[in-house]
């Protein structure tokens, strides 16, 4: 199931979103205050508990999904929650607020840890009543078919978008500056082919990237000014500390950092702090993942 699945596009709609025509005064004077994204971005930082995560993901990887890691977990708590926080799931063009039509996330791929490594980034899709298995079976899709030991252009497995970068770096600079002055003002106006939006990271419903695979904390990271990413986030490096309870006895825990850009123009803050308790519950309880949610929540989009 995807977002709004179903609903028949009208005047004023894109192929990527639909037009949120319900929004209250504040809602929509907003992003013509804010006009670009480095105007209106917001930071979340937060500390979770993992301690029980880190049990659960090894018992799964023992049993149910040998593959696991902790960034599927992290990517399926974000996917169950837009399915419960759907506004989330929106993006701002020409003082427009949009919801996406579907639930894509990014992410980028190292192939290889030297300095002269490349990366690669691929953009799993995800059916909003997801669960963890399904979530991790779908990045490691993606995922497994790079070849880490070669280079970009010499990796016969290498993915659409990596074709479509190569391409795009044959042309002339000045020629690639007018191309993408060109698939900006496309992408304003919902003209920009969708075969192109289909293999651009930058037109995903989040961004997630793994600081801590590199051992180092999470880092405030932009959203881009082109293409309608509303979220960025990044988790950092495991923290392992003892800690004494209320009768004075110790403890050992195991946190994670995690840090968050957002548009603060496609929801108001209250919906911001829902959705973020929603992931930080998902992660510290990561048990919810493995079942379907009991409720679909689509974005309330029209006037009543």
């Amino acid at each position: 199931m995807k977002p709004l699945e179903g609903r028949k596009r009208r005047w004023g709609d894109r192929h990527d979103g639909f037009l949120v025509r319900n929004l209250d005064p504040m809602g929509k004077l907003i992003p013509y205050i804010m006009k670009s994204k480095s105007d209106s971005w917001v930071l979340f930082e937060d500390r979770i508990d993992i301690t029980h995560t880190q049990d659960f993901l090894h018992t799964m990887r023992k049993t149910e999904i040998p593959g696991l890691t902790l960034y599927h977990i992290i990517f399926a708590a974000i996917v169950r929650t837009y399915s419960q926080v759907p506004e989330l799931n929106r993006f701002i063009q020409r003082s427009n607020i949009y919801a996406r039509n579907e639930m894509k996330g990014s992410m980028v791929v190292m192939k290889g840890m030297q300095r002269d490594s490349e990366r690669t980034t691929i953009m799993p899709r995800f059916e909003m009543d997801a669960t963890l298995k399904e979530v991790s079976t779908e990045i490691e899709a993606l995922a497994s078919p790079i070849d880490r030991t070669k280079k970009v252009m010499e990796d016969e497995n290498r993915n659409d978008f990596d074709k479509l970068e190569l391409a795009l770096g044959l042309i002339p600079g000045w020629l690639i500056s007018f191309v993408f002055s060109l698939l900006k003002f496309l992408d304003r106006h919902g003209l920009i082919p969708k075969k192109l939006t289909d293999l651009s990271p930058f037109h995903s419903s989040f961004f997630l990237t793994n600081m801590g695979s590199i051992g180092m904390q999470p880092v405030y990271h932009h959203i881009y000014e082109f293409g309608t990413i509303s979220i960025f986030g990044a988790i950092g490096s495991k923290e392992t500390v003892y800690e004494l309870d209320r009768n004075g006895v110790q403890h050992r825990k195991t946190y994670l950092n995690m840090k968050f850009v957002v548009d603060e123009r496609i929801c108001d803050g209250f919906i911001y702090a829902v959705g973020f308790k929603h992931i930080k519950s998902c992660i510290s309880k990561p048990e919810q993942l493995m079942e379907r949610p009991k409720k679909i929540i689509h974005d309330k989009i029209d006037r009543k």
